[in-house]
């Protein structure tokens, strides 16, 4: 075979190549070690003598230095990012860096601060509660205190919100905080203290509702959100000899996978069990399974769910449902069957971009359809007003998908979970008057504070304290005062006003106790537990 001696341009034209290529395996490899990072993509030419940026970029570049009014590139640039993930699902979306903090916070339960709740009255910042753990109950801080001063901030006068008072408030991890705090009785103080990171539960503390029966609700799947359920039945199995389960899932909008698949592999005793699975565009279908080592013995299951249960809440419903492994009571799910990956900016932004679609083990949808964006988002109002959270889903048309669970009931697909019992929507909750009053609690616990009758005696004594808000509203705003005449509207407003007095004397803790005891729609869960052959007629 003739040799062919190969030319200079053949020569340097490889190696021009291979060097291009060798350099982006260096760049790519340190941006990747970093996270995933979405940038404006750069072409060039391959003698490397002109280079072009993408158009977007390009054109923002000629309207900022040629357009004859004054845009700022910033503003084009979020509107440009705005237009494009408009394009896309609902739940695909752009994070500021302000955004991806909270975000993180969220998921992982945690913020820094002093740790008070607060409520602003007269212009002035009053403590209500004092979380446990913080450095302001380290610093003998006490509900009825004001906080006057924060470093060089004052936090009094007309011009003081919750929002300016919060961000004050809050600051790094183990920053000093000087604060100058006045308390009745013993007049002005200075208190130096540390802020630190304080822990936000993602599950309640469990509760036994009868002497077989755990309650345990899990706000949010976050970082520790296993580790806190597992915390939970440990102590209702060795202290209380929890056999049955409630799980409330109820305004939970979801959160990590992971977490919820094993706290379903604790719910399950088999081994490789399918709990969920995901396929995507450029992603072959991925399993989930149960793990088989489940540490607590755990016989009847009941799932509480509602319109607001959204993503990982309908895969753990979904995969109970599928293996009639329990009932799921309530409303029908939010409908949100889209996997989310988040994807960091330079500038400490990110989008979190869609990637793939969950499926129950009997191979249905959750996903609600998304092609008119303002009817997706209008859904729950919508449900409101075609009866459906209160008269229970409609009929599936003829021609709908149907799914078959593992001891072959009919489930459908394609928007959210329907429950196997029905629990209708308490409309009285829309009622504006009660959200007026609602809003007045914070001022009614001050006044029981600074009259000495806050903390464990309201726990104690409930119907006293109901008796005295009673009063103390009909006295103060005598049009909602009369609202308080309907007997069917008193009892709704009773039960969240001292709910969240609860909340104020015992935190958390003390507030699932008194919704275990009051919250109707728990008490009609709790009756299928009690309710013969209602598992068996059902599964």
């Amino acid at each position: 075979m003739e040799h062919q001696e190969n030319s200079p341009p053949q020569i340097w034209m490889p190696l021009l190549l291979c060097t291009m290529v060798a350099l982006g395996m260096i760049f790519g490899g340190k941006m990747q070690a970093s996270g995933p990072i979405v940038e404006v993509v750069r072409y060039h030419d391959t003698l490397g003598t002109a280079v072009m940026e993408g158009k977007l970029e390009e054109l923002i570049r000629y309207i900022d230095a040629r357009y004859v009014d004054q845009i700022g590139r910033d503003s084009l640039v979020q509107e440009a990012i705005s237009s494009v993930m408009g394009h896309l699902d609902p739940h695909s979306n752009y994070l500021s860096p302000s955004e991806v903090i909270r975000l993180k916070e969220s998921r992982e339960g945690i913020f820094t601060g002093i740790g008070v709740e607060f409520i602003i009255e007269h212009d002035t910042l009053h403590i209500l509660r004092v979380l446990p753990d913080s450095p302001a109950e380290e610093k003998g801080l006490i509900p009825g205190d004001r906080i006057l001063i924060v470093n060089d901030s004052v936090l009094t006068g007309p011009e003081l919100t919750a929002q300016k008072a919060r961000s004050i408030l809050a600051g790094e991890q183990g920053s000093k905080v000087r604060m100058k705090i006045e308390r009745s009785g013993t007049g002005l103080m200075d208190i130096r203290l540390r802020r630190t990171s304080i822990r936000i539960p993602s599950v309640s503390e469990g509760v036994m509702l009868d002497s077989i029966t755990g309650y345990v609700r899990i706000h949010r799947f976050g970082a520790n959100t296993y580790r806190e359920f597992m915390e939970s039945i440990e102590d209702l199995h060795k202290a209380s000899g929890m056999k049955d389960m409630l799980i409330d899932l109820r305004g939970n909008p979801g959160g990590y996978l992971h977490e919820a698949i094993n706290i379903l592999s604790q719910l399950f005793s088999e081994k490789d069990r399918l709990l969920v699975y995901t396929i995507g565009r450029e992603s072959d279908r991925r399993e989930y399974m149960t793990s088989g080592r489940r540490f607590f013995e755990v016989n009847r299951v009941v799932v509480l769910v509602d319109e607001n249960s959204a993503s990982a809440s309908e895969i753990m419903a979904g995969a109970i449902q599928d293996w009639d492994r329990g009932l799921i009571a309530g409303r029908r799910t939010f409908g949100k069957g889209l996997v989310q990956e988040q994807y960091g900016l330079r500038d400490g932004s990110a989008i979190v971009l869609t990637i793939a679609r969950y499926y129950t083990p009997s191979g249905r949808s959750i996903q609600r359809d998304y092609s008119d964006v303002q009817a997706y988002e209008r859904n729950v109002q919508d449900r409101k007003e075609n009866g459906e959270l209160t008269q229970g889903s409609p009929k599936m048309s003829a021609d709908a998908k149907i799914y078959s669970t593992y001891n072959g009931r009919s489930v459908y697909g394609g928007g959210g979970i329907n429950p196997d019992v029905f629990i209708p929507y308490n409309t009285t909750l829309d009622r504006p008057e009660l959200q007026k009053i609602i809003d007045l609690v914070p001022s009614f616990q001050l006044l029981e504070i600074h009259n000495n009758k806050a903390g464990p005696s309201q726990i104690k004594d409930l119907e006293a304290v109901w008796k005295r808000f009673d009063q103390w509203v009909k006295t103060n705003d005598k049009t909602l005062g009369q609202t308080l005449n309907d007997s069917m509207f008193a009892s709704v407003v009773r039960t969240e006003v001292l709910k969240q007095v609860a909340h104020y004397v015992g935190g958390e803790s003390e507030e699932t106790s008194f919704n275990a005891s009051r919250d109707p729609e728990i008490q009609e869960a709790l009756r299928l537990f009690h309710e013969k052959g209602v598992f068996e007629k059902l599964l």
